[in-house]
């Protein structure tokens, strides 16, 4: 009875120290995001890496090691890349996916009153031009632009923010994020219906 007793603790534990691993990695690839897109920079990444080696939670990862001492931001996204590429599924390193990411950042900063609907055209204008312009943008870069000086655009701009908002907090790669959205809901979202 003890034996069980103990591999299951022993099992228990292991789950809960993959767990705290893979929480980890989720912040760094948060922090990668923010520096892709310049909501941070890529010394927060490097910086990741030294409170890893300090706390012991390196997992004998190289690459961990050496990002703890980079400086070049080139060598800093390089190690960066390699890193979630050993633990985070293909279809969360897409580009667009993390724009989807930072997209739920950029939804904190504007509700939390940080940057205004003049910044928030700004860098959404850029992820659109940046990704290729992506289908999902079109209609909040158009009505976040028109929300700056034309009343009529203010509710569509919100309604679209939040339905945006919902898909990429509940996804997990861009290929649910397409089986989710509806072009049609997106296009409701107008202060004039395109039936009329």
């Amino acid at each position: 009875n003890n034996q069980c007793i103990t591999k299951r603790c022993t099992g228990q534990a292991g789950e809960r120290d993959v767990s705290s691993h893979m929480k980890k990695i989720d912040e760094l690839h948060d922090l990668c995001v923010k520096a892709r897109f310049s909501l941070g920079e890529w010394k927060d990444c490097a910086a990741w890496a030294v409170e890893r080696l300090i706390n012991n939670e390196d997992q004998d990862d190289e690459n961990v090691i050496l990002l703890a001492s980079s400086n070049e931001q080139s060598e800093i996204e390089q190690l960066c890349s390699s890193i979630l590429d050993s633990y985070i599924a293909q279809g969360k390193r897409d580009d667009e996916y993390w724009a989807g990411k930072y997209f739920v950042f950029l939804h904190e900063l504007f509700y939390g009153s940080e940057i205004d609907i003049f910044e928030l055209e700004k860098r959404l204008w850029k992820i659109y031009y940046k990704l290729d312009h992506p289908y999902w943008l079109v209609m909040l870069s158009r009505n976040c632009e028109y929300a700056t000086d034309v009343q009529a655009f203010e509710k569509p701009f919100h309604d679209e923010f939040g339905y945006i908002l919902g898909l990429w907090k509940n996804c997990d790669s861009i290929t649910e994020f397409n089986e989710m959205y509806d072009s049609s809901i997106s296009n409701s979202h107008d202060a004039v219906p395109a039936n009329k």
